[in-house]
């Protein structure tokens, strides 16, 4: 979808969560995100195309700059998660208007040595307080996911999403089956 003009309304860039705070991706952040994904390729590479072998600063500032083009669009609203008392990074959180007028997508990624914490389920949370507090616009929220990601499974089902439909798309990725599972949640 490339007409992003239905949002009107643009989220807050620093978000307080449940012992987790979501700051807008910044340069400031560049060397923090690198090392966290690179600290997780492994896992992330299972899934997610964009964490390749040789991720380095250049790929990190890739992702600054497209989430610096994309916010004022409309089009995504990326963040990083910080967690009190942990150093760096422990992942990336956001809200993506690529499903439909009134919808928008939730995406998640945890630093590997900070899975278990349940963080991804904060973050998310956290996402849809803010989307019903200064998003009016929105009536609703999805997360999709790979059918063989388990862990991102357990996101939606702990937060109460409906499993809406099952979309083919092309497997890019080690891991990927090439059905992307889609949860939703009215607002």
């Amino acid at each position: 979808m490339d007409d992003h003009s239905w949002l009107a309304s643009r989220p807050p860039e620093r978000i307080e969560g449940e012992r987790v705070t979501l700051r807008r991706a910044h340069l400031a952040n560049l060397d923090a995100t690198t090392v966290a994904v690179r600290a997780s390729l492994p896992e992330l590479g299972a899934f997610m195309p964009w964490a390749v072998p040789d991720y380095g600063a250049a790929h990190a500032r890739a992702w600054v700059d497209a989430m610096d083009e994309a916010w004022p669009a409309g089009a995504e609203f990326g963040f990083v998660l910080v967690e009190p008392g942990v150093e760096g990074v422990s992942g990336s959180a956001g809200l993506i208007n690529r499903v439909r007028p009134g919808w928008l997508e939730i995406g998640y990624w945890v630093r590997t040595d900070r899975t278990g914490n349940q963080l991804a389920r904060r973050a998310t949370e956290t996402l849809i307080a803010t989307v019903r507090a200064h998003l009016p616009e929105v009536e609703g929220v999805e997360i999709h996911h790979d059918e063989a990601n388990l862990a991102s499974q357990s996101v939606p089902v702990a937060l109460g999403f409906t499993r809406d439909r099952v979309i083919d798309v092309p497997a890019d990725a080690p891991r990927q089956t090439g059905r992307n599972v889609a949860w939703a949640l009215p607002l």
